[in-house]
């Protein structure tokens, strides 16, 4: 290989030379053909001995014994066997994995004498050393690339609004933004560049950090309600992406959360295109919720405070923040292609304090197309799909008229539910924060409670009703779940019982720190099959069923190192609920119809000379007649 050069820099005290020289190519190591080149793969440091690398040679006999297994199976090669070892086969059945050893017979072979067949090829690859040579690699064995699509300088607009299309938005100032929807990414932090994706409902939680309570709560543009509606208008027809006006807007493009102070404005067309017809104000609801610090829920009362809603502030006796907005919801009215008609915007107001930090936010969109009423989204039709919520509601027995089966009148979020938790993980009892269980989804769900060493002798009983109120929700004995996602609630029988294990006994305290016999989980089983063709099949729950979790004993410990001994410390105890949805589909039967009875009709005179016919019947000739014959025949040939 032809040797390069480089560059090599000597420091000298005063002095900086660099100076060219050849660059030795060197040799790579050689590696024979045909052997094993990994004897020993767990042997991973140097001059010390690996855990559970039983054939590291720098473990000592002592070393292996404190092993509980062996990291360096290695598959050998056999030339004597139809079918390897190290080849396994998982199936459905309670056998995890099947070795198959299957016998060598007739076609096996006895003795492979083709060894080049077991090894890779490597002898004729070299390193790479030029991008060309790189790029060959990876033009013949690359896959995809991760990385950003190259975009455009301008923004490309559709000249129709379409499903999933984002909803633009234009500032007072003239600037271009899209409504966004903040969601959790890649954390459960909040993300405000994402856009509201037109006609689909959606629905998202994440939380904000506040450092400061004190400082923020009137500085924070994502707690005060009017960074969601005011200082911008909503696009409702892309008739206006074809107007001059805007397209000498195209190119400013800012976020709908916080509102732009230094962009570039079109003065001269800013007020004719803001005023235009072709964009909506979002309209405050007069729906207005607000929750005090209590937790109680109920219409806001903004009186002395004028008519829109007053800015997040700080009282600094009580530590409280109020009118700091938890949840969002976006009302679209709309006429499909033809655009946005009115957008209504929602919120719900809370007082928080250092302790209900950090905050969780709730955003949320729906659709309304004009002219419908009475609407109601099915989970499936008539089938469930994967992902849509379990429909739930509650059978009321009536002694005079036939019981009447309701719906839960609050959505998904208070059909089939799990128990779920606050930014801070501890588990909230209200019934409309509770995370919906999605058809073919299995999940795992969990929270805690915290106790301290004083009182948890004392409140072990409390804690299994909070517990068992947690995780059961708001189902009871008389709660049916919809066997298909369409099911008439009139139907009675296409709405199963949920059957629900023997509900956790009481828990006590024997001793300072420790609750006995405590349930602290909850599995639920949705049984399911699939009915109707192969090619589309429709799955119908058939079953459902709560089993809790098996009694164990808590104790409170000290367990950290920032765990110093007092009473005054608190622990934390995790409460779990799961789901898991069981296909109990049979396989289609292929039935074979019995063969067909063949009838053959046959002429009176098939079987002459054995048998005359006479009219319709059938006479047997006498076998002396042949004998005759044949004597005859015999005597003549004589």
């Amino acid at each position: 290989m032809p040797a390069t050069t480089g560059n090599i820099t000597t420091a000298v005290p005063g002095v900086v030379t660099t100076t060219s020289t050849a660059v030795p190519a060197g040799t790579a190591t050689p590696l024979p053909k045909n052997t094993e080149l990994g004897p020993c793969t767990c042997d991973l440091t140097a001059n010390g001995c690996d855990v559970n690398c039983c054939c590291d040679d720098d473990c000592a006999d002592s070393d292996r014994a404190a092993f509980q297994q062996c990291d360096d199976v290695v598959s050998s090669i056999s030339d004597r066997r139809c079918i390897q070892e190290s080849i396994l086969f998982t199936v459905n059945t309670n056998v995890k994995e099947e070795v198959n050893n299957t016998i060598p017979g007739l076609f096996c072979i006895q003795f492979d004498n083709n060894v080049d067949r077991n090894f890779y090829d490597y002898e004729t690859v070299e390193t790479i050393t030029t991008t060309e040579k790189f790029a060959e690699y990876t033009t013949t064995y690359g896959g995809p690339l991760y990385q950003a699509t190259s975009t455009s300088s301008g923004t490309s607009l559709e000249s129709t609004l379409k499903s999933g299309n984002p909803v633009y938005t234009i500032y007072e100032s003239g600037a271009l933004g899209q409504l966004g929807l903040p969601r959790a990414l890649t954390t459960r932090q909040c993300d405000d560049t994402n856009p509201v994706a037109f006609l689909y409902d959606q629905h998202f939680q994440c939380i904000r950090d506040v450092s400061d309570l004190a400082v923020q709560c009137a500085t924070l543009p994502s707690l005060y309600a009017g960074t969601y509606f005011e200082g911008f208008k909503v696009i409702k027809s892309p008739a206006i992406f074809q107007t001059d006006s805007f397209i000498t807007l195209i190119n400013t493009t800012v976020t709908t959360l916080e509102p732009p102070t230094n962009t570039s404005t079109v003065s001269n067309v800013t007020p004719q295109l803001y005023n235009s017809t072709y964009l909506e104000s979002i309209t405050l609801s007069n729906q207005l919720v607000c929750v005090d610090y209590q937790g109680l829920r109920g219409p806001c009362d903004f009186t002395g405070q004028g008519t829109s809603i007053p800015n997040p502030s700080y009282n600094r006796q009580s530590n409280r923040c109020s009118y700091v907005v938890s949840e969002v919801e976006y009302v679209f009215t709309h006429n499909g292609t033809e655009g946005i008609l009115a957008v209504e915007v929602r919120f719900v107001l809370t007082d928080i304090n250092t302790t209900d930090l950090p905050l969780t936010q709730t955003f949320k969109t729906s659709f309304v197309k004009l002219g419908e009423t009475s609407t109601f989204k099915r989970s499936g039709n008539p089938g469930y799909v994967i992902g849509e919520p379990v429909l739930a509601g509650t059978l009321e027995p009536s002694a005079l008229d036939p019981a009447v089966l309701t719906l839960f009148q609050n959505g998904s979020n208070s059909w089939l539910t799990m128990v779920t938790s606050t930014a801070t993980g501890q588990c909230i009892s209200e019934a409309n924060n509770r995370v919906p269980i999605r058809f073919g989804e299995n999940m795992r769900s969990g929270c805690s409670f915290r106790a301290f060493l004083s009182n948890l002798t004392d409140i072990c009983g409390l804690i299994q009703d909070s517990v068992k109120t947690a995780l059961i929700g708001n189902i009871t004995t008389n709660t049916r779940i919809a066997t298909f996602g369409n099911s008439n609630p009139d139907v009675i029988g296409d709405w199963v019982r949920v059957l629900i294990g023997s509900a956790p006994a009481g828990s006590s305290g024997t001793q300072e720190g420790l609750c006995t016999d405590l349930v602290l989980g909850m599995h639920m089983e949705i049984v399911y099959i699939n009915v109707g063709s192969l090619a589309n099949p429709q799955p119908k729950i058939i079953g459902v069923s709560i089993k809790y979790n098996n009694p164990q004993n808590i104790r409170y410990q000290c367990i950290g190192p920032y765990c110093q001994p007092g009473e005054s410390l608190s622990q934390a105890f995790e409460v779990v609920s799961s789901v898991s949805f069981i296909d109990a589909s049979k396989p289609a039967v292929a039935i074979v119809a019995e063969p067909p009875t063949f009838t053959a009709k046959l002429p009176n005179d098939f079987f002459y000379p054995f048998f005359v016919g006479s009219g319709n019947r059938l006479s047997v000739v006498s076998p002396l007649i042949y004998l005759l014959l044949f004597l005859i025949n015999r005597l003549l040939v004589r």
